[in-house]
């Protein structure tokens, strides 16, 4: 007699009127709060390869000018016409003729071109001033070089006009030896709290962190700017780092603290019965065990520093001091009709940020849960 096997109905799960409700509520806010958040981003994006008519003529129109290298138009003017020629030019610039776009701020020179006229085509060798031509009668090298110069005309002048390239650098160190130091102290008075055995001095400590915590830095700008001026500090890397690592510690210290709590005690004792030092267990056992915990506090405290403005617009007062951030809102205050430099210096200082976020988004929201489970 052959088995005969039964399968059982699945449950059909019953959804109230109330709950789908809900749910279309949530999804319809969840989806309207990701539209005003990611178009702002995606307009500042494609705007920054717009010119300057352009971006006021139409505002939410896609970059048409400095896409089309072989449409682009192009006048003959004479050397008398305010041109500055550049260093590399001026022993050969009887030789040379001097294009200026006619869409990209015609009559300020800020798009001038200076090819020789042996490189030119025949058909247009002997052009004079006043004479239109377009990109596409140029040769294939030379319409090639130019369309990458319009390509990235709003990105290399803010580079260069803004000096934005020194500014990058100075917010990389920043973020960069605040977030190493953030993490080594952090790290270091985590592991002193949590497994030295010493009670009251870790409530003591624990308590100085929690106060330090709810501190920000806009709140006690004055103070730290007398103070630092004082011990000679201001408008110098080393005060600006050393305020960005004493500000995020407190974050970084209750992250690892609790994370480091959840490791098994009975590492250290082996540790120490084996004759190991307190740093060789820091070094040994603690650091790469808290690998998650130091990923998710530095992607914090990095992001953090990066974006940070006030502090430097406060104790910086020389170029060579300044962020990012700070070096964007001084370029437009220099550049205000130009909108399309603005726009690329906007993504330069937001592009390294959302690239990290996006790229370890998983890893911080992991060493966040993985440091709340184990505490």
């Amino acid at each position: 007699m052959s088995e005969v096997s039964l399968v059982q109905p699945k449950k059909v799960r019953k959804v109230s009127p109330g709950q789908v409700i809900s749910q279309v509520l949530s999804y319809t806010i969840f989806i309207l709060w990701a539209a005003i958040t990611i178009l702002p981003l995606f307009w500042m994006g494609y705007s920054s390869f717009k010119s300057n008519e352009e971006l006021t003529r139409d505002t939410f129109a896609f970059p048409s000018t400095l896409f089309n290298a072989g449409d682009h138009k192009f006048r003959v003017i004479p050397l008398s016409l305010n041109v500055r020629v550049p260093a590399e030019f001026k022993d050969t610039i009887d030789d040379r003729v001097i294009l200026e776009s006619t869409s990209i701020s015609p009559g300020r020179r800020l798009f001038v071109f200076y090819p020789l006229r042996s490189e030119l085509p025949q058909e247009i060798a002997n052009i004079q001033p006043g004479d239109i031509i377009t990109g596409d009668q140029l040769h294939g090298s030379m319409e090639r070089k130019i369309g990458w110069e319009l390509f990235l005309y709003n990105y290399s002048n803010a580079f260069e006009r803004g000096g934005l390239g020194f500014k990058f650098m100075n917010s990389l160190l920043y973020a960069g030896l605040s977030t190493f130091l953030i993490i080594l102290f952090a790290l270091m008075i985590g592991f002193a709290v949590s497994k030295l055995g010493m009670p009251k001095l870790s409530n003591a400590v624990t308590a100085l962190v929690g106060v330090g915590y709810l501190i920000s830095i806009n709140s006690v700008i004055i103070p730290l700017y007398l103070m630092l001026s004082s011990i000679g500090l201001t408008d110098t890397r080393v005060g600006i780092i050393l305020v960005y690592t004493a500000f995020g510690l407190p974050l970084a210290t209750m992250l690892t603290s609790q994370f480091i709590k959840g490791l098994p005690d009975s590492l250290i004792e082996s540790a120490y019965i084996d004759g190991a030092s307190v740093w060789k267990m820091f070094t040994s056992i603690i650091v790469p065990m808290t690998t998650p915990v130091i990923v998710t506090a530095g992607i914090i405290s990095a992001l953090g520093i990066w974006n940070e403005f006030l502090l430097v617009l406060v104790l910086a007062s020389s170029e060579t001091t300044k962020s990012l951030p700070v070096g964007v809102y001084s370029f437009s205050s220099l550049t205000g009709t130009e909108l399309g430099w603005q726009l690329a210096a906007l993504v330069i200082a937001a592009a390294p940020a959302m690239i990290v976020y996006f790229a370890f988004n998983k890893r911080i929201t992991q060493g966040v849960v993985g440091g709340a489970i184990k505490g």
